[in-house]
């Protein structure tokens, strides 16, 4: 059996649990700090909960959708990506996954995991292994330390959004 990619990335945001949640909770607020994601807007009536969606976006590249698929009020919340009612190339299957906790200080801490599989067979594993994964590192890297900014300072951390 192939281990399917979980890349993890954590941050700290020096504010209460609950103000990060009331933030997190509105799948709109990614736009401020994630790079390149020019907008976003919800897909769905539904604004919270499982079923909740969201089209993202973004500055080179074609629009994702994102559906919640988890949501743990208070705690976070996993987003299966997709276009329509396919996953978006180069991937099997991709899914996004939020989590907060109590830090100390009265802190948060967030752990966001980006799961997926590759399409493609051998072609698609080594290019995950040249190339999308050193890109999702790089991305999300740049994501948890653009979201820290943006919730402690409320200053939005992603020129793209303009």
């Amino acid at each position: 059996m192939i281990n399917m990619p979980e890349l993890v990335f954590e941050t700290t945001i020096a504010r209460p649990r609950a103000e990060v949640w009331e933030q997190l909770r509105d799948l709109r607020v990614a736009r401020h700090y994630v790079p390149g994601v020019t907008a976003i807007e919800y897909n769905s009536s539904q604004r919270d909960g499982v079923g909740t969606s969201r089209k993202v976006f973004m500055k080179k590249r074609a629009p994702v959708d994102e559906t919640a698929v988890v949501w743990e009020d208070g705690s976070g919340f996993t987003l299966k990506i997709h276009n329509g009612d396919e996953p978006p190339a180069p991937f099997k299957w991709a899914t996004f996954q939020y989590e907060i906790r109590d830090a100390p200080g009265g802190h948060t801490a967030v752990r966001f995991a980006f799961a997926y599989e590759m399409a493609m067979g051998l072609f698609g594993r080594i290019l995950d292994k040249l190339i999308v994964r050193r890109s999702i590192e790089r991305s999300n890297v740049a994501v948890a330390a653009n979201m820290k900014k943006y919730y402690e300072t409320g200053q939005p951390a992603n020129p793209a959004a303009g």
